[in-house]
């Protein structure tokens, strides 16, 4: 057996500036430097792979401190076109919704003005120019900027559905051409149209990377594969439909970096009660909502505030969507019968503080999911209801005794999600939201506490103490986070007796 690397105390300039700000902590940044003592990444990199630093916080570090182990990264996509990029030898090498970071040879005050107008309500800071990135950047950028897809290019196709910030591409075949949209901020939008031809290219060439059978065009099919940006690694999930036009392609990405790791910047109006039940020392957890409302990303970022080094924490999910470093995540496995009850008796075995279910979905799950929290164990586990009282409800139907939901349940937050308005334009419509109108997405919700038994009961007798969803979206709304018309996606007819009949002006090309 190999000699194994004990935790190597030394620290670059980064790390200490790090640990120095409270960014991390001295226990996660140990773990860190025994990493990079095995694999020779830079530590910043390890810090933002494993889900304890933000790749912003990152290179807001490396341009606040001169580090000579510290190269600014050239983005992967801007709003500012390719002409000026190429005469004025500019590169981006950050870009987000209230900050852009650029590098030049030449005038900063002359590059200020001409890009300023592509930079709408977002401050412009000045880095050190890296000669060795300028030419890869163009490269990259023109891939992103020009044209639809190309016949054998289907990498430009994914780059630019990341670029933008998609969470699902959809392939669409019609009788005489394929339609190709992408779902940003939760509403597909048509990108391109190209012709049945491309379309076979690249319906080919997804499935072989899928590893899918390209021969079995009449059955559903499911696979996966992974794509490197920008040094990190975007997992894509693929399901393909068959339709009377051909086969249609549903692309799933999963970009682990661009789920917020921090619960304080999801938008949830409960998140101090949240974030007080799940540090409780046992108990059931419950994130509800219908797919899509973001409860994967509560976990996600809850999982990220936990010392997952100084506790066991183990997760089943169907599948396993984002990897959390130093946890045990296990995919549901229907071909050898490996089901969340059978995982979690194993997880009760393998000595955990945490467990966590991607979902509560029969009987024998529910119960065991109280049962592991009775015996001293923290189950954080989302159910797909849309309101607290819908949640016990539910719970109750699956077979979960009275006394034993109402002495383990500790904590219900219910979410969806609203987009919100754009920074830049409010709402109007720009380049930097892609004409939308809109620029994110929030979370709304509503939370619930359960200190004690009685509190349990009174909400399953229908006993309310805690504002509604939708008293929360008409917050934001009243605060100008978001639109009548979102409201109305979102709630449909609800929303009139909120806005009323005429309601506000829709952003030019949102829909309600």
């Amino acid at each position: 057996m190999p000699e194994l690397s004990p935790p190597t105390n030394s620290r670059t300039g980064l790390a200490t500036y790090l640990l120095d700000q409270g960014l991390v902590s001295k226990q996660v940044l140990d773990a860190a430097l025994a990493e990079q003592h095995i694999t020779g990444e830079a530590v910043g990199t390890i810090l933002v792979r494993n889900g304890y630093l933000a790749r912003g916080d990152l290179h807001h570090a490396e341009r606040t401190e001169d580090f000579a182990d510290s190269i600014p990264e050239a983005a992967a996509a801007t709003s500012i076109p390719i002409e000026l990029l190429e005469r004025f030898s500019i590169i981006v090498s950050q870009e987000s919704a209230t900050e852009i970071y650029i590098s030049t040879l030449i005038d900063e005050a002359v590059v200020r003005a001409l890009v300023e107008p592509y930079c709408l309500g977002k401050q412009i800071r000045f880095v050190n120019f890296v000669p060795d990135q300028f030419e890869l950047f163009l490269d990259t950028i023109t891939r992103e900027q020009r044209g639809p897809v190309k016949r054998k290019d289907i990498d430009q196709l994914l780059f630019a559905a990341i670029n933008k910030g998609a969470s699902d591409i959809h392939i669409v075949p019609r009788p005489m051409s394929c339609s190709i949209l992408f779902r940003m901020l939760g509403v597909r939008r048509l990108m391109y149209d190209i012709s049945l031809d491309q379309y076979q290219t690249v319906i080919s060439q997804i499935k072989d990377r899928a590893s899918l059978d390209l021969a079995e065009r009449r059955l559903p099919q499911d696979g996966r594969f992974e794509v490197k940006l920008q040094g990190r690694s975007v997992d894509l999930r693929v399901a393909t439909v068959p339709s009377i036009d051909g086969e249609i392609a549903v692309i799933r990405i999963l970009d682990a970096e661009q789920v917020a790791p921090v619960l304080d910047r999801l938008g949830l109006t409960g998140v101090a009660e949240w974030r007080e039940s799940v540090n409780l020392q046992n108990g059931l957890c419950l994130v509800c909502g219908p797919t899509g409302s973001g409860k994967t990303t509560t976990l996600n970022a809850t999982l990220r505030e936990m010392d997952r080094l100084g506790k066991a924490v183990y997760s089943i999910e169907d599948p396993v969507e984002y990897r959390v470093s130093y946890t045990g995540q296990v995919n549901v496995n229907p071909a050898i019968k490996l089901d969340f009850a059978q995982t979690v008796r194993a997880f009760m075995r393998a000595d955990p503080d945490v467990i966590v279910l991607g979902e509560i979905r029969d009987e024998e799950t529910a119960k065991i999911a109280v049962r592991a929290a009775d015996t001293g164990h923290v189950v954080l586990a989302t159910l797909h209801t849309g309101s607290i009282i819908g949640a016990i409800d539910r719970l109750r139907n699956l077979g979960v005794s009275p006394y034993d939901l109402s002495n383990q349940l500790r904590v219900v937050l219910v979410q969806s999600l609203l987009r919100t308005v754009c920074l830049a334009c409010r709402g109007a419509g720009c380049v930097a939201c892609h004409d939308l109108g809109y620029g994110a997405r929030t979370a709304v919700s509503e939370c619930a506490v359960f200190r004690d038994s009685t509190e349990v009961a009174a909400a399953a007798r229908g006993e309310r103490r805690w504002p509604t969803l939708f008293e929360d979206a008409t917050n934001k709304y009243r605060a100008g986070i978001t639109t009548a018309a979102e409201l109305r996606r979102v709630f449909g007819s609800a929303a009139d007796g909120v806005i009323g009949p005429g309601g506000a002006v829709t952003p030019r090309g949102a829909r309600a």
